[in-house]
Order: structure tokens, then C-alpha cells, then sequence
């Protein structure tokens, strides 16, 4: 949405960042809107091992007199952005607070919600799939009304047509149907969670059938812990990627929960056993890491593999 604004003259600057926070190469730049979207437990071994930590961290990009957007978050981790904000003078909105938005209909291409904001209310559509999709929206959206009020020649037609035609391959995307076969892109606890109920609340399937791959430096445990709680034929792989945990420890993982998965050591037998495991009716699910959505994808619409 933010690229369709741009390319149309509009004149501002988003911070994008990878870890986030003080500590990336991108605070360099003093943005017109910070964004914090939802804090979870992921980098820990840099931005910390508690959601206040994290919350530091994060809140690193408020500027003084600056404006920040942020998603709904912990208490812990919203006491910090909010002291940060009084004691830099920033103003801020909080979506789910001065923000709300609710969700209409979906389907497997999208969904569209209604959203209350700051200037007005929209009648929007996104191509995404899950909640936390309509969340992030409501962000972004919040983030346009402050370039707005700034002067920013944003109208309520640009908004929503900008979010009607954002694609985010690896995210709840849909390969293919009969059997339905579906990647996501969770690699800690928190989207794990988000996947698992996503799952269950956007597709009607008979059985699941999760292909789980992770890097190291996860949280395996909770990525576990999570993927475990949903009824399913569990399938361990690894990407190609370096980082990749081995499939004996992810096995050994499971086998905490009393789950006994099926083991693959690469991505396109993990995808050709699925396949032949799965019935019309059922969903296939390749989810744990980035890098074996990726593999997934490659294989299913043959495409070759670029380590």
C-alpha cells in the first residue's frame, strides 16, 4: 500500500527495519510515522528475553516530537511504548483504542473488514487471510490518516484500493486446492498461534497435515508447543538453508507432546509425502521457517531451487 502511494507523489518516508528498533542500520532516519506493529518473542538473543526488553528495543525508533502508530500489544510491552511516547513528546494511537476495525467476509482470496479510524470509516478488502492480516491493515491505514493530517494527498479511494491489491507470498497463501495445500511463514510462538487458529477458523477440512521445518535460534519449543495442539499427521524437514535444525531434534520436539511425526530430510519429499498421505478433503500445511515455505513453493509450481 505504502509503494502504491509513493510511486503516485506522494511525499514521505517509512522506516522499514529487520530487527527493529535502536539497534537497526535503518533508524538512521527521522520517518514521518513510526509504526510498531505486534511485539512478540522472536531475535531474543539481541532485543531481549522479555516483552518489556523487546519493548525497548522497538520503541528505539520513537523520535522526539515524532508520531507512532502502534498495534495492540501486552501490557508489559504497551507500559514501554507508552512512557517512551511521554518522555519524547510523541503522540500515540493505538489500534484497537482510538482504532478498531471488524472483520465482514472471507474467502479464499481475502477478506474485507470495516474500519474505524481517526479521519473516518473505510469499507476495505485485503487478499490476506487471518486476523492478525486485518490488524496489521488497521496499522497501516492508522499510519496514512497521520501522513494525512500532515498534508500527504491520501485519499479514502487510494487507501483502499492500495490495500485491495497487496500480495505477501509465504502468508496463509493458497497453492493449491484438492487436496488444499496452504504455507505460512510462522517461525515463533506467537505465529505459530496465530496459524494454528487461523487454520481452523478460515478452512474447512477433514484432517491437517503439517510439513514443520525451523531455523535455528527459533523458539523450537514454542513452535512446537503451538503446532502440537492442532489434531494433525506431523512432517519434519529441513530446508537447505545452513541454519536448518536437523529433523532428529525437531522429532524429538514433538515427541515431548506425545507426537510422532514422519520424518522427510528435504523439502520435496516432505511435499511428495504429504501429497500422498492426503486426502481431497484435507489441508496440507508447510509452516516453521521461511526458507521451507519457500522450497514448497518452488516445487509445487516448479520452480527452480536458487539457494
Amino acid at each position: 500500500a505504502f509503494v502504491y502511494f509513493k510511486e503516485r507523489g506522494v511525499d514521505f518516508q517509512v522506516l522499514e527495519t529487520g530487527l527493529g528498533g535502536r539497534l537497526d542500520a535503518t533508524n538512521v532516519v527521522k520517518p514521518e510515522v513510526c509504526i510498531i506493529t505486534s511485539i512478540s518473542f522472536d531475535h531474543t538473543e539481541v532485543l531481549g528475553h522479555t516483552l518489556a526488553q523487546i519493548a525497548v528495543e522497538k520503541a528505539g525508533i520513537i523520535k522526539p516530537g515524532g508520531s507512532v502508530v502502534s498495534a495492540r500489544q501486552s501490557p508489559e510491552a504497551s507500559a514501554v511504548i507508552e512512557k517512551v511516547c511521554r518522555e519524547r513528546g510523541a503522540s500515540l494511537i493505538k489500534v484497537g483504542e482510538e482504532v478498531a476495525w471488524r472483520r465482514n467476509r472471507f474467502s479464499d482470496s481475502g477478506q474485507s473488514f470495516q474500519l474505524k479510524g481517526i479521519r473516518g470509516e473505510y469499507d476495505l478488502t485485503i487478499p490476506l487471510l487471518g486476523e492478525h492480516q486485518l490488524e496489521n491493515a488497521a496499522v497501516a491505514v492508522s499510519a496514512l490518516e497521520v501522513l494525512a493530517d500532515q498534508g500527504a494527498k491520501v485519499s479514502p479511494e487510494s487507501i483502499a484500493k492500495g490495500l485491495s491489491q497487496v500480495h505477501w507470498p509465504g502468508r496463509l497463501q493458497i497453492l493449491q486446492h484438492n487436496p488444499l495445500f496452504v504455507v505460512d511463514g510462522a517461525h515463533n510462538a506467537d505465529s505459530a498461534m496465530k496459524l494454528r487458529e487461523a487454520l481452523k477458523q478460515y478452512f474447512d477440512f477433514d484432517d491437517a497435515i503439517l510439513i514443520v521445518g525451523t531455523s535455528q535460534e527459533k523458539d523450537i519449543a514454542g513452535i512446537v508447543a503451538e503446532l502440537s495442539l492442532l489434531p494433525s499427521m506431523i512432517i519434519v524437514t529441513r530446508s537447505h538453508h545452513p541454519r536448518a535444525v536437523a529433523t532428529s531434534e525437531l522429532r524429538a520436539e514433538f515427541s515431548k507432546w506425545g507426537v510422532k511425526p514422519q520424518v522427510a530430510e528435504n523439502v520435496p519429499s516432505a511435499v511428495e509425502l504429504a501429497l500422498a498421505e492426503a486426502k481431497p478433503r484435507d489441508l496440507i500445511c508447510a509452516t516453521g521457517s521461511l526458507f521451507v515455505v519457500a522450497e514448497v513453493i518452488e516445487y509445487i509450481k516448479g520452480l527452480p531451487h536458487e539457494p
